[in-house]
């Protein structure tokens, strides 16, 4: 169908042509390259800082926290930690599909659960998500003639940082080897003393002037007694004599008052007695009176029934009987029965009991009157008695009065007295005290630093509005200078003769810098590190781009400044897509001549030598729309599918001009050779496409680093398919009308000599097919002898040297050694400069800035002429000779950054993860393993993992004897490290428009001894509440040992990793095979267990995925071919070549002295697909022969001499297209040239077993005659 619509409607067919290239020119020019694809890693590190504390402290106040509430995170794959002194370091490994922005949402609400109830001093955990991006796109140096450190940084800051942070695209700008400022405020001792003496001084004028005045009015108190004394004794003798004369009288009026209250006693004791009487005689006389009308109506009921007359006798018998067996007639009997018996105890009867009610209310009228008369009388006798107390009284109030004022003159002179005894005990205290005041026990270093915070201070506060405007309300200033540092009050005393103290009047303020600690080299002069990170919408071959654009400018504005690019990004990025593209076009021009040399007609070389830029540039279209970038991967990917563009446009052409040959018409050739071979060609497209679809399910840095390559490959061949059967049927119409068949004698000998091999073969067929499986098990076994890599080692424009002197060596010996370095290397044919600094571990590498520099280890960049012909390895080589003899360990390499970034992220060597709790017994048993690794085969030097041991003096405090003293055992370590402090950082000042920090150090705080620490006093207090001294020895006990710089953690377990480097020429899985059999036997501790980990884990994991893949892609290939084939038994036939593609890429990689790597991998997955393309062109034409009637062997024998050609052809396109990245040529080809030999180590052999072993195979699978279903059988049937 699409090759008579092309060749009936080729215009369309040049329109679609020229839309393709349209496009295809604009998405180039839209599509910014970089060196690798578009990795997301599914990682996050938390950091989290807590000062002063150790590494034990950290892992369980902060990690161990942190860890637990990570591992509830969704997607949560492993969970590591680093416990260091002052800091935690957590990372976070998802799984692939994890939503990282949602995660990072998540983990800061976990964080904000636990940081509450954390201690002030830890600072707020910082999140990072690991992206290769964070890496620095350029890393430069940057000196100046003439300039030293400390110069060149001050020109840095003040010039060069503000206009290189402008360049577009960068996001920011760490440095390494810049000279570090602080202003220091040292506590001076001595100043504190002349403080305490003017102090001391001031108060004794006091103190002598308040002791003049207590003498004085000491002295006033006394006279003052005295005479109060005197004054005392004459009133009482007065008020004696008076108050004889008024008792007298008074003891006769109390004679009388005696008697009538007597009398009123006995009254009033005999009236409530008679009232009680009276009160139960009334109450008896009620109840009988209610008693007997009861007993009357009872009566008077019993009357009335006798009056009856018509009643007979019996009846009111029993009516009266009724009445008086009832209730009621027996309670009133009972009741007036128990009141006569009263009665009659009392002597009373019913009759006499109302009398004597009435003689007894009498009685009681009687004594009530007599009361009132002594009453009255007494009240008279009461008045006289008033008069005489009247008298006593009035003496009695005067005599008091004047005792109460001599009482109180008296209590006033004895409070006076007590006071200024008080005040002279305070005033003795208080000179004491002063005597023992010590103005630096109050000026520590947290007082200055929060008085220094406080007062350099500057907040907006609000807005006031005044006139219809809007006015900023700005609280504060910040201290501008040193000046008014010096002249801040610290307290005024408010002393008489003492002026008020300022910061000058303690401390000593001066402004410092670490010039004498770092060093930085660009040649010969002094030279800072810059690394500078790109924003993330930015490309970053366009960020390098206008950073050297600006280091340009700059170097040509100022006199004597050199920039130089130590790493750029962007120019590895130029030099490898000019590379894969100047291989690619040379790719494409031997393609073409392998055309021409077996069609010797310019005319279908040419229509073919058309598909290939047409090809390619569908692809780059396809890869913009669907959001592939220019990298190194996917640049590779169209490299390696060049050679394979012209495949299906090759099996078209040559078909086409075969039948042209045959004397067809170009149109019948060009339509009827493209439609024979359409299914053929899609079958084989569609094999070697879907080998790359299983990446999808592959997992880990295996799918983000070859996605991109799958890819651009399938949109490629997809590409090529769509270019073979409507722009090669259409073009070869126009170019083929005039039929100039060309003589192929020497091909057409090759023809009929592979037809009698081919017949001979068919004969001899196990013979063959043994010959091929045992030389694959030979390479098989032969290659993984070898043992497995990752990637291979590529070239760069620069070398790696890192120095590393002894741990005691100083910055100046290290220095030394470093310039001699620079000398030598310099003075070598083909180095262009070299740069060194001092290492920063991986934040430099990272661009991070900020790390500790250790004096002891110098990185050093050896930068390359461009045009020097001497290989990196071999300079490498030289390099080190060079310095051989100078101290130290020096270490060269010559990788690229890229296998730096790989080993990075995949670990290098043999790395053994030791698991267990114990401290102490983990250290052990890693020096125990280290041991037994340092004696296997292959293994240069090995590291334990403990790493620089910290020695420890450890304090253990006895918790009983603490307490008897009233401590715990937090209060002692918070009392020791507050002791062992010595400085901290308060404030940043800004100066000369510099931030600088403010850095408090006591003056009197030196080295704390072991003597000092052991004698240290606690002062507490007692049972009885006084004060005493406690020595820490002896509450504790002190014991040596050493601790880890750091702890690390696996899924909450301690662990240590001992890591071993490889001897050149030692293949890492070998080894790591050999290390696994050395530690069988080593008997771990209870609880302990160990894990291998590192570079042959992590190859081990991407081979297996791809493995995997391959399988897939095995399975695929299979069903297309069912359905090419229609039969489920042909198939094998053809993937009968695949492990015959397998022997040909293991020679391949034999031969060129390469091991099986995770890149070659890729190859073989490749190779999977395209060796089958010829198996089934070749197993196609023969079934359509057989169809024909031709006989099985005759039909093997006539396709395989009719498919030779366009098989050879296939064949050699893609070799030669592959052979310049095979051969290694350009930067970066090293990457890709394992897929390379490979594909064309697989494909030569395999092509040669093809056109054998396949037919070999079809005979002895096919012994059955063909069955056709024939177009009249598919004709519908008409009733």
């Amino acid at each position: 169908m699409l090759a008579k619509f092309s060749v009936k409607k080729p215009m369309t067919v040049f329109v679609a042509v020229v839309l393709v290239l349209i496009l295809g020119v604009v998405s180039f020019t839209s599509m910014t390259p970089d060196l690798l694809p578009n990795m997301d890693f599914p990682m996050a590190v938390l950091m989290t800082t807590y000062p002063g504390a150790s590494p034990e402290e950290v892992e369980s106040v902060v990690t161990k926290p942190l860890e637990q509430s990570m591992a509830t995170l969704e997607n949560i794959n492993t969970v590591t930690s680093q416990s260091g002194e002052n800091y935690s370091m957590i990372f976070l490994e998802f799984n692939d599909n994890a939503n990282m922005d949602a995660i990072s949402v998540d983990i800061r609400e976990k964080i904000s659960m636990i940081e509450g109830a954390w201690p002030e001093t830890i600072g707020t955990p910082y999140l990072m998500k690991i992206n290769p991006n964070i890496l620095p796109v350029m890393v430069a140096a940057v000196d100046l003639d003439g300039a030293d450190t400390i110069e060149l940084t001050s020109f840095l800051n003040d010039t060069l940082m503000n206009k290189l942070e402008g360049v577009s695209g960068v996001a920011s700008i760490s440095t390494s080897g810049m000279v570090e400022k602080q202003i220091n405020v040292l506590l001076s001792q001595e100043k504190i003393d002349a403080v305490n003496e003017k102090m001391r001084a001031a108060l004794g004028d006091k103190f002598d002037k308040a002791d003049a005045e207590l003498a004085d009015a000491k002295s006033e108190l006394e006279n003052g007694k005295q005479q109060l004394q005197s004054g005392h004794e004459t009133l009482r003798e007065e008020m004696g004599k008076a108050e004889s004369e008024i008792y007298s009288g008074k003891a006769q009026l109390d004679t009388a008052d005696m008697a009538i209250s007597m009398a009123l006693e006995q009254a009033d004791e005999q009236l409530p007695e008679l009232k009680k009487q009276k009160q139960e005689m009334d109450q008896l006389i009620a109840a009988l009176d209610q008693l007997e009308a009861a007993e009357a109506a009872f009566d008077a009921q019993i009357a009335a029934i006798e009056a009856r007359d018509d009643l007979t006798q019996e009846e009111k018998n029993a009516a009266i009987a009724q009445i008086t067996s009832s209730l009621e007639y027996h309670q009133v009997k009972i009741a007036l029965e128990q009141i006569d018996a009263a009665l009659e105890e009392m002597g009373l009867d019913r009759q006499s009991v109302r009398t004597a009610a009435a003689a007894l209310d009498k009685s009681i009228s009687e004594i009530e009157d007599t009361i009132e008369y002594l009453e009255d009388t007494q009240d008279e006798l009461a008045q006289g008695k008033i008069s005489l107390e009247e008298a006593v009284g009035q003496m009695n109030e005067k005599k008091a009065g004047a005792e109460w004022e001599i009482y109180n003159a008296l209590v006033k002179i004895l409070v006076g007295e007590t006071s200024l005894d008080s005040a002279q005990q305070q005033l003795d205290d208080a000179r004491a005290e002063a005597e023992n005041t010590d103005v630096g026990d109050t000026l520590t270093m947290n007082m200055v630093s929060q008085i220094l915070t406080a007062q350099n201070f500057s907040m907006p506060a609000g807005y006031i509005t005044e006139n219809g405007v809007d006015y900023l309300v700005r609280v504060g200033d910040k201290i501008a200078d040193l000046e008014e540092m010096q002249n801040l009050l610290l307290f005024d005393p408010g002393i008489e003769g003492m002026d008020p103290v300022y910061l000058r009047d303690v401390a000593d303020i001066f402004l410092s810098d670490n010039a004498a600690e770092t060093y930085a080299k660009m040649g010969k002069n002094d030279g800072i590190i810059l690394s500078f990170s790109k924003q993330s919408n930015y490309a970053t071959a366009e960020v390098t781009e206008n950073l050297q654009k600006r280091f340009d400018q700059l170097a040509d504005e100022y006199e004597g400044l050199h920039f130089t690019s130590l790493m750029s990004q962007g120019d590895y990025i130029h030099m490898i897509v000019n590379s894969v593209l100047e291989n690619l076009a040379l790719g494409a021009m031997l393609a073409v001549i392998i055309l021409f040399f077996f069609l010797k007609d310019i005319k279908p070389t040419f229509i073919i030598a058309i598909s290939i830029p047409v090809s390619v540039i569908f692809a780059i279209v396809l890869m913009y729309f669907s959001g592939v970038t220019l990298n190194m991967i996917s640049l590779s990917g169209l490299a390696v599918g060049v050679g394979m563009l012209v495949d299906n446009s090759v099996v078209v052409i040559e078909n086409i001009y075969r039948l042209r040959g045959k004397g067809y018409s170009a149109t019948q050739a060009a339509v009827s050779g493209a439609s024979q071979v359409a299914a053929a060609v899609t079958s084989s497209t569609l094999t070697t496409v879907c080998v790359f679809l299983p990446i999808v399910f592959v997992e880990g840095i295996t799918r983000q680093l070859f996605t991109d390559m799958a890819l651009t490959i399938a949109y490629s061949l997809l590409a090529s398919l769509i270019v073979s059967l409507t722009v090669i049927p259409a073009v070869a119409q126009r170019t083929l009308r005039k039929n100039n068949p060309k003589e192929h004698k020497w091909f057409d000998k090759l023809q009929k000599g592979y037809e009698k091999a081919l017949r001979w073969t068919l004969g001899k067929k196990w013979v063959v097919l043994s010959g091929s499986l045992a030389l694959l098990a030979v390479s098989f076994v032969w290659a993984m002898s070898r043992g497995f890599s990752f990637m291979p080692n590529m070239d760069s424009a620069q070398i790696s040297l890192e120095l590393q002197m002894p741990e005691d060596a100083t910055l100046e010996q290290t220095a030394r050694v470093s310039d001699e370095i620079i000398d030598r290397v310099s003075e070598m044919e083909g180095v262009k400069t070299v740069g060194a600094m001092l290492s920063g571990g991986t934040s430099s590498m990272l661009g991070l800035g900020g790390s500790t520099e250790d004096v002891t280890s110098v990185s050093m960049y050896i930068l390359l002429e461009d045009d020097t012909s001497v290989s990196i390895q071999k300079l490498a080589g030289q390099i080190k000779d060079a310095c051989e003899g100078l101290e130290g360990e020096i270490t060269v390499s010559g990788s690229s950054d890229m296998s730096a970034m790989m080993t990075a992220m995949s670990g290098s060597g043999v790395s053994v993860n030791l698991y267990g709790d114990d401290l102490d017994q983990l250290q052990s048993s890693a020096r125990d393993i280290a041991s037994i690794l340092s004696k296997v085969d292959g293994i240069a030097e090995v590291d334990d993992g403990i790493g620089d041991a910290t020695p420890e003096l450890r304090i253990t405090v006895d918790k009983q004897k603490a307490m008897e003293h009233g401590l715990t055992v937090a209060q002692v370590y918070t009392q020791i490290a507050s002791a062992m402090k010595s400085e901290t950082t308060s404030t940043t000042l800004n100066l000369d428009n510099s931030d600088i920090s403010v850095v408090i150090i006591d003056g009197s705080a030196a080295k704390t001894s072991r003597d000092e620490i052991e004698n240290y006093a606690f002062a507490v207090k007692d049972s009885e509440g006084e004060e005493k001294q406690v020595l820490l020895k002896d509450i504790a006990s002190f014991t040596d040992t050493q601790s880890l710089s750091s702890i690390r953690r696996n899924a909450q377990r301690r662990y240590l990793t001992i890591s071993a480097s490889l001897r050149d020429g030692y293949n890492v899985s070998l080894v790591s095979a050999d290390a696994q059999k050395a530690l069988a036997d080593y008997s771990l501790p209870s609880g302990f267990s160990i894990e291998f980990a590192g570079e042959n884990e992590t190859i081990m994991e991407s081979i297996t995925e791809l493995l995997k893949m391959l399988l897939m892609a095995v399975a695929f290939i299979y069903l297309i071919m069912v359905a090419q084939f229609q039969s489920l038994k042909s198939p094998f036939i053809v993937l009968f070549t695949i492990p015959l593609a397998f022997t040909g890429g293991l020679l391949g990689l034999i031969f060129c002295g390469m091991e099986v790597s995770v890149i070659s991998m890729i190859g073989f997955v490749m190779l999977a697909g395209i060796i089958v393309n010829n198996g089934i062109v070749l197993i196609d034409y023969v079934n359509q022969l057989r169809a024909q009637g031709v006989s099985k062997r005759d039909a093997l024998a006539e396709a395989g001499s009719t498919r030779l050609r366009p098989i050879l052809m296939t064949t050699l396109t893609t070799v030669l297209g592959l052979s310049t990245m095979a051969l290694g040529m350009g930067t970066g080809a090293q990457m890709m040239q394992p897929v390379a030999i490979v594909c064309i180590g697989g494909l030569l052999y395999a092509t040669l077993m093809t056109l054998f072993v396949v037919p070999a195979m079809y005979d002895i699978m096919n012994k059955k005659e063909i069955k056709t279903v024939s177009e009249e059988e598919l004709q519908l049937i008409e009733e």
